[in-house]
């Protein structure tokens, strides 16, 4: 017997659980309003990671901020919603498990990040940094090349200062 939801199963929400999206939604947005700051304009951004706690802790943190985000854990599902949507932000881990037999690297993934959209901002993140990272990173234009684990802090700095 599957003991999922059959709204979850479905794709659906529960009243209770749009309920608690929108009241975080509006208590960021009137946070940022206190703080003086501007509400983005709904940019949206995809952050692909393969470890549960980071993908949905950077996800929770940037909604904090007002902005649409959609996460992946590996390569295929980033794939369908580039396919899918517009994104003004990737924020890519390099390193990604491979699917269906597959192995498909967070860098092979930047460049059909690239593919799909050209101007896209692309955030690349990695458990280790170096000047070759750095310069693969360059070669792809990335915006920015973060080594984990992210501070949250500094990454919603970060992505204030891009051009979304």
């Amino acid at each position: 017997m599957n003991s999922v939801r059959p709204a979850a199963r479905e794709g659906r929400l529960t009243s209770n659980e749009l309920d608690n999206r929108w009241s975080r939604t509006v208590a960021a947005l009137q946070c940022l309003q206190r703080r003086g700051g501007s509400v983005p304009a709904q940019k949206k951004i995809l952050v692909v990671d393969d470890h549960r706690h980071s993908r949905e802790g950077l996800r929770e943190s940037l909604l904090g901020e007002g902005y649409q985000v959609e996460a992946a854990a590996d390569c295929w599902q980033a794939i369908k919603k580039l396919k899918e949507a517009r994104f003004e932000l990737a924020i890519v881990d390099l390193d990604l498990p491979p699917v269906h037999g597959l192995q498909m690297s967070g860098w092979d993934l930047i460049r059909i990040c690239r593919a799909f959209h050209p101007t896209i901002n692309i955030i690349v993140i990695s458990a280790e940094a170096g000047d070759v990272l750095n310069a693969q990173a360059e070669e792809l234009k990335a915006s920015k090349v973060l080594e984990k684990p992210i501070d949250p802090t500094q990454l919603k700095a970060i992505v204030r200062t891009l051009d979304l």
